[in-house]
């Protein structure tokens, strides 16, 4: 599989700004740069010292457990773990309890960012961890005074954090005998919660796993949720009410949801831990309404929501928490795919991506989701891609690369045809020249139940009276300034259609001198199974930028089929092979030839040739 997973990519995310937002396709999504209704002005709460705690403390908190109106909880001071979350920043561990945490066990995810505050009303921290084995009301707070760093300067080193934070042996006693957790959990320690990342376009626990594994997004609890709208919320952000997250939001939505722990002015600052961890940030902010919060005895319970529309953007992702400005949105690139079946019906869906990072696994789940909503099935069948992608260089210089291709499976057409667009936003993203900024990802796909592919099941050569088939054994003979005459037999699968018979003839020059070998091979120009998960591949000896686009957009097809001889005369050493752009050393012989199928072709052919007088 050479789709390049973002377990790797989301690794290194540096969000940028600046990303213009154009479409081509009809119906597509204008720039989406409005901004939701202005909302009363407050100040920043009090930070209550850490110093100043003490243990059996009485403590209460806000938070949602269902519409939009904050609930609130109450409960203890257990103690404090210096440096428990990373070096100079500590974690206080309290005991919390209300009708919602009683009923599930203990704290969810998506209370990352409620509120909790002293009896004086100074802000103490925000919920951020829980015991990392299953459900329990004792719960990790990040403090109040180092999310509040993040308004002002939030640092620019990525200090070392465990995974798992020890708890001191006094308290996990305690815990254990007051039955806030097991002994497994109080040795296990504590890890932070996770966050809900509402996956739009998941139809079934099936594509849910195959985009959970494309995200390859660590911290994240991923559900089955509904879709984002671009239009504003005017719902106002409040301490201890939802706030959410997205990569994307539109026809594929992925949103992360927590609390609002402060409301500072037009800032505000929530989860008290990061979201994808990535420093400055491009992610769209949103309001979010919450339906339930869904019991889990084995793992954390979590809160099922649905995001509202954009609130602002969050520009700060960070160790303490993320930080966002309330008004217009991030910029985004707009993904535009149409998806048509044979019978003509066709739908058009949006998607907006902040992040650029995200681009590529956006645009290929983008296409995913597209496909299922029409295509209707997990089944095989065929398609046709056809996708541009348009954006300018760092010197200002607009690019468009414009592709097409086909695809055919036997088991997941949708989910076969997705990764090509994928990686060709990769390498256009990843690329040694020049930086990059997207203006928009169009992609038209026509769909079809019918398989449409064809097998290379043999070639042959004609003898001067008859077409005699190739064996793996088979050594073909040629003469210097003669001709290799080829026939290639195209198959389906049990012969359901009839045979497709390619011919090709190849003149070879007559300064080969007898003795001298080499090779015949004929082949899947994109790698016979490999057509699955397509790479456009051929970028490795490409000299400029506008050359990689060139490249892209030329690179092998799926239905194309690739016959090729290299001959070398006696005693030369072969080159490596550069396929197109491999220059023959004299007295060498390279020929290529590139047909083109119109089907979908499998299968590969070598055989040894032999220069004979």
């Amino acid at each position: 599989m050479k789709v390049r997973l973002t377990r790797q990519r989301m690794a290194a995310v540096v969000a940028t700004a600046g990303l213009a937002a154009t479409a081509t396709l009809p119906g597509a999504l204008a720039p989406s740069q409005a901004a939701p209704p202005e909302q009363a002005a407050e100040a920043c709460p009090e930070a209550f010292p850490v110093a100043d705690l003490a243990a059996d403390q009485p403590v209460t908190g806000l938070t949602v457990s269902k519409g939009t109106t904050p609930d609130g909880f109450t409960g203890t001071v257990l103690g404090v773990l210096d440096d428990g979350i990373a070096p100079d920043l500590d974690m206080i561990m309290v005991r919390l309890t209300s009708p919602e945490i009683d009923r599930v066990g203990g704290i969810w995810a998506g209370m990352s960012g409620s509120p909790v505050y002293a009896a004086d009303g100074r802000l103490i921290g925000a919920v951020a961890y829980g015991l990392a084995l299953g459900p329990s009301p004792v719960a990790g707070v990040t403090p109040a005074a180092d999310m509040q760093k993040l308004l002002t300067a939030p640092p620019t080193a990525r200090p070392s954090v465990a995974k798992r934070i020890e708890i001191p042996q006094d308290i996990k006693s305690e815990l254990v005998s007051s039955g806030d957790a097991t002994a497994s959990q109080a040795e296990d320690g504590l890890q932070r919660l996770p966050i809900p990342l509402a996956v739009s376009g998941a139809v079934s626990s099936k594509r849910l796993a195959q985009m959970n594994k494309i995200l390859g997004l660590s911290g994240m609890r991923a559900f089955r949720g509904g879709t984002a709208s671009g239009t504003p919320s005017a719902e106002p952000i409040v301490a201890g009410g939802n706030l959410a997250g997205s990569l994307s939001y539109g026809d594929f939505s992925a949103v992360g949801t927590g609390t609002a722990t402060m409301v500072c002015g037009g800032e505000v600052v929530a989860f008290g831990h990061p979201f994808i961890w990535s420093g400055k940030s491009t992610l769209t902010m949103h309001g979010a309404s919450a339906l339930y919060v869904q019991e889990d005895p084995t793992l954390f319970p979590f809160k099922v929501s649905n995001a509202t529309g954009p609130v602002g953007v969050i520009d700060q992702d960070r160790l303490a928490g993320i930080k966002g400005v309330l008004g217009a949105g991030p910029a985004t690139v707009p993904i535009v795919t149409k998806v048509t079946l044979a019978d003509g019906t066709s739908r058009v869906g949006r998607t907006r991506v902040s992040v650029p990072a995200f681009l590529p696994d956006a645009a290929a789940i983008s296409q995913l989701v597209g496909q299922d909503r029409l295509f209707d099935q997990i089944g095989p069948g065929s398609a046709v891609l056809r996708f541009s992608v348009t954006g300018e260089t760092k010197a200002g210089e607009p690019f468009t690369l414009s592709r097409a291709n086909r695809f055919d499976s036997a088991w997941d057409i949708s989910f076969t045809s997705i990764f090509e667009l994928a990686n060709a936003v990769f390498s256009i993203q990843d690329n040694e020249f020049t930086d990059v900024t997207f203006t928009g990802i169009n992609v038209s796909v026509n769909m079809s139940e019918e398989r449409r592919n064809r097998i290379a099941q043999k070639v042959q050569i004609w003898n001067g009276t008859a077409w005699k088939t190739l064996t793996d054994e088979s050594v073909v003979r040629a003469r210097p300034g003669g001709w290799v005459k080829l026939r290639t037999v195209l198959t389906t699968y049990r012969n359901a259609r009839p045979a497709k018979y390619l011919v090709q003839n190849i003149k070879l020059p007559g300064t080969l001198r007898p003795g001298s070998g080499g090779s015949l091979s004929v082949r899947a120009a994109a790698g016979g199974e490999g057509e699955e998960f397509a790479d456009p591949g051929g970028t490795g000896t490409v000299t400029s930028f506008p050359k990689l686009i060139e490249s892209l957009a030329n690179a092998p097809r799926n239905d194309q089929l690739l016959t090729s001889i290299d001959i070398f005369n006696e005693g030369g050493e072969e080159e490596p092979d550069c396929r197109g752009c491999r220059i023959a050393a004299p007295g060498e012989f390279h020929k290529e030839i590139l047909a083109q199928i119109y089907e979908v072709v499998r299968g590969s052919h070598f055989f040894e040739l032999r220069i004979i007088k």
